[in-house]
């Protein structure tokens, strides 16, 4: 499901952009910057990544207490997804980690960094960064998606089970609609104080970008797991006052977040918003593995930009290197921008 999108809204992706600069290059610079940040993390060797024409790299981290274990167990997910409570029923979580999809012809994608890859173990993973052209005009942010199997159990387990958007960077009580339990405890949890959030490490990174390049424009980039986390950090840097300017954001097969009140506050922030995804990948349109007792509330936020990849394969269809990659490299002008009429 996604918010309704009018062609002023199309037209605020590319008002905000330089007259040097396309949508697609722009789409193009974050598909490789996610690629890079899935390489550095390298199956949990936490590489210091590298990205061509990109300079003052702030590195992003996720604390995982258990990178090889599902983090919620059946009775305790709701308490555990909202308060961050770390006592753990641990089961195997099977899921082909996205990014690491082989191609058609059984190959290695481009987004697997150096041989020997490394074990996940417990501690900061690597998620994303920051960084600022080489020619100073603008910065990005990027993060990559699941990798791990409790990633994989945020991502799988928790729809239908949801709580109030309440954005760490804000003493209030304003409620941003609401949101998925286990996406935003994935967000939020800093385990009482004693690690630090995804939520606090995207801000700081954010921030020491902006010390470097504080009147450059702002993009960003996500891919899968990713892209969810990117919707609720890119607006809690802009209620935050962390960005003076909204970013242009760009997410690649994104799950959703939130419901239609969160959709409606991010639209409000971030007007300048594109969903690219493949209409055979499963996980945009994901609300759980099992039958959700809740109606389906969530709702996608940014501009439709589809196309049809069928690889007949669940997670070849998600792949960010042999899909999302690829398609706004070489074949921009088959993606459809802004909803789609049925049949088309």
């Amino acid at each position: 499901m996604s918010i309704s999108t009018s062609a002023d809204t199309i037209a605020e992706l590319t008002t905000r952009l330089p007259s040097a600069i396309s949508l697609q290059d722009i789409a193009v610079r974050l598909a490789n910057g996610v690629c890079a940040a899935y390489a550095a993390y390298n199956n949990g060797s936490n590489l210091t990544p590298s990205l061509n024409g990109y300079k003052n790299l702030n590195l992003i981290y996720a604390f995982e207490a258990d990178p090889n274990g599902n983090p919620f167990g059946a009775a305790e997910a709701k308490a555990s997804a909202v308060s961050g409570t770390k006592q753990r029923t641990l089961s195997r979580v099977e899921s082909e980690p996205a990014a690491y999809a082989r191609g058609p012809n059984g190959a290695a994608p481009a987004c697997v960094g150096p041989t020997p890859i490394g074990t996940p173990r417990p501690g900061s993973q690597l998620f994303g960064f920051t960084a600022t052209a080489n020619d100073n005009s603008h910065n990005i942010l990027v993060l990559r998606g699941t990798v791990t199997l409790e990633e994989a159990g945020y991502d799988l387990l928790g729809w239908g089970d949801n709580t109030p958007c309440y954005l760490p960077s804000q003493t209030g009580t304003q409620i941003f609609g609401m949101v998925n339990s286990y996406l935003y405890a994935f967000y939020v949890n800093d385990d009482g104080g004693l690690v630090t959030s995804l939520a606090a490490s995207c801000l700081n990174a954010i921030q020491n970008t902006s010390a470097q390049a504080p009147n450059a424009p702002w993009y960003m980039g996500a891919h899968s797991l990713g892209g969810a986390m990117l919707s609720l950090a890119a607006l809690d840097a802009v209620v935050s006052g962390v960005l003076n300017e909204p970013p242009l954001v760009v997410t690649f097969g994104s799950l959703h977040v939130g419901d239609a009140a969160f959709a409606q506050a991010y639209k409000a922030k971030i007007p300048a918003s594109l969903r690219v995804a493949n209409l055979c990948d499963f996980v945009p349109s994901m609300v759980s593995l099992e039958p959700v007792t809740l109606a389906d509330p969530y709702v996608h936020v940014g501009v439709e930009a589809t196309f049809v990849w069928q690889t007949w394969d669940d997670w070849g269809n998600h792949s960010h290197a042999n899909i999302y990659m690829p398609m706004v490299q070489n074949y921009w002008s088959v993606i459809h921008f802004g909803p789609r009429a049925y049949p088309q």
